[in-house]
């Protein structure tokens, strides 16, 4: 578990950053460990046997490393401290647009990025939406509250020919004329 840390950590920064050299030092020193030592305590890591002159004499190294691999999480909030209620996940209402049927679109990955070698087809391509999967859509719904699951009607609103989705039977809001 350690050990993935810090190749994580070492694919993080430059060749050349300090970061990088205190990484490369904890993953040679943890290569000639024993394999039958136990590791899993943080003081136990202390006791073990480190050159002098690295920067885990210092105890340096375990706060950088802190540091470098806290990853954003963007769960839910199950009771809020006030009233009690669940919070909406702000990230979702920003990067995903719900429609009226309930499917969640998203933009394409990649649209802001490096425009400069995309041809101008591929930039067009670019512009247009997709949607999430069945699975993206549940975990999306459990992350917002219903507020955002309600219809919302825009002036001028760009998707307006998409909220409706009359060739599915489930969907359908008016009955199928028949000639």
């Amino acid at each position: 578990m350690f050990r993935t840390a810090i190749f994580a950590l070492r694919s993080l920064r430059p060749l050349s950053s300090p970061y990088y050299n205190a990484t490369r030092i904890i993953c040679n020193d943890f290569k000639n460990f024993s394999t039958n030592r136990n590791i899993s305590s943080p003081t136990s890591f202390y006791n073990l046997n480190i050159a002098k002159g690295s920067l885990l004499c210092n105890k340096q190294i375990l706060s950088i490393s802190d540091n470098i691999t806290k990853i954003p999480v963007r769960t839910v909030t199950k009771f809020s401290l006030k009233k009690g209620k669940r919070k909406t996940v702000k990230a979702v209402v920003k990067r995903f647009f719900r429609l009226h049927w309930g499917a969640w679109i998203r933009p394409k990955v990649g649209r802001q990025k490096r425009l400069w070698k995309k041809s101008p087809p591929q930039r067009r391509r670019l512009k247009d939406h997709v949607f999430c999967n069945a699975t993206q859509t549940t975990l999306l719904d459990k992350m917002v509250t219903k507020f955002w699951k309600r219809p919302k009607y825009y002036v001028d609103d760009p998707y307006a020919p998409y909220h409706t989705r009359e060739e599915f039977t489930i969907t359908r809001k008016r009955p199928i004329v028949r000639n």
